[in-house]
């Protein structure tokens, strides 16, 4: 039987040595029928001439400069000949049936339309098991170990499977977003159109997000501010859209002031703080608060587009996933 042809696609810029070990780990996968695209993203490491000279099958896209990691996708897809996308982060190492299983499960059931890969950590630690949206429309990720596939909010793009013709219909990812949260913001969209979107765990990939320097800090808190908070205004119906933006700014968005003030002037916070809060908010967090509320204020017309171009489609509706537990408080 043949199988469905998959178009693997990765995102690069100045990874050439990740790109490497990915590269070697995807080519003894048991899975005989994909192909590989590499959009770059003008790296200054010599990645094109790397690729060119060690492996002349990969198709290559140079782009002129860095567009982040939302539009070169969108870019590799429209050249592609395979029935799905698979979406591949450069700093991971796959298992070799990591393709054959996520195939397995979009192939065994149609009402799935996005499936993620099992993320480990290169130490044998749970880097993601999917991730979630509470109330609010804030994203956390899950580190719940399971064995069995389960509903996700969403997929991470380190390791995401979609059926092209899905992603087509769904526009593909926000090229707005830049990077940051436009695989959230993907998902979210799917089950809004009535396609679940599952973790499975037998397709296991191994994930070693490196370190950033801290010009690209800022500017992935202000892209993850950002784009959280152009998902409320979105992917929310009107009614819940105004719940969620009135509790973020005046619970979650004094909370993060708090913690700033904190930093500050104390050096140090008695609150609970997340990573992201340790290493962003006191560098301070009120430039990025301020620049992603100007950011959403200066593209209101093209998210008020959106909103109504994704709910005027709308099969599920957000009391619906409620209940299902897709937009949910409670950690799983």
């Amino acid at each position: 039987m043949l199988l469905p042809r998959v178009s693997v696609i990765i995102v690069n810029y100045n990874g050439k040595e990740l790109l490497e070990k990915c590269l070697e780990s995807l080519f003894k996968v048991e899975y005989d029928n994909f192909e590989v695209v590499v959009v770059d993203n003008n790296s200054t490491d010599n990645t094109v001439d790397f690729l060119t000279k060690n492996y002349p099958s990969v198709i290559i896209i140079k782009l002129d400069s860095n567009k982040g990691f939302a539009e070169p996708n969108n870019i590799a897809a429209k050249i592609t000949k395979g029935d799905f996308l698979l979406f591949l982060n450069n700093d991971t190492v796959v298992t070799p049936n990591f393709i054959s299983e996520m195939i397995k499960v979009l192939e065994n059931d149609k009402t799935i339309g996005i499936c993620q890969s099992l993320l480990i950590k290169p130490d044998g630690n749970l880097d993601s098991s999917g991730d979630f949206i509470d109330k609010l429309g804030i994203v956390y990720n899950s580190t719940t170990k399971i064995k069995e596939i389960r509903n996700i909010s969403s997929a991470r793009g380190a390791s995401m499977l979609i059926q092209k013709k899905l992603f087509n219909k769904l526009g593909g990812f926000d090229k707005k977003f830049f990077f940051s949260f436009e695989d959230v913001d993907l998902g979210w969209r799917t089950w809004i159109l009535g396609y679940r979107v599952v973790i499975v765990p037998n397709s296991i990939v191994y994930h070693s997000p490196g370190t950033t320097t801290s010009k690209l800090k800022f500017e992935s808190a202000f892209h993850g501010l950002k784009n959280q908070l152009a998902m409320k205004i979105t992917n929310f119906e009107p009614r819940f859209m105004l719940r969620s933006l009135f509790f973020f700014f005046f619970v979650y968005g004094s909370r993060e002031i708090k913690i700033w003030f904190d930093y500050k002037f104390k050096h140090n916070t008695n609150m609970t703080s997340t990573k992201y809060e340790k290493t962003i908010a006191k560098n301070p967090s009120i430039k990025i608060i301020i620049k992603s509320i100007f950011w959403i204020f200066k593209n209101i017309g093209y998210l008020y587009k959106k909103h109504t171009q994704v709910n005027h489609n709308r099969i599920f509706s957000t009391l619906y996933l409620e209940k299902i537990k897709i937009v949910s408080n409670q950690k799983q």
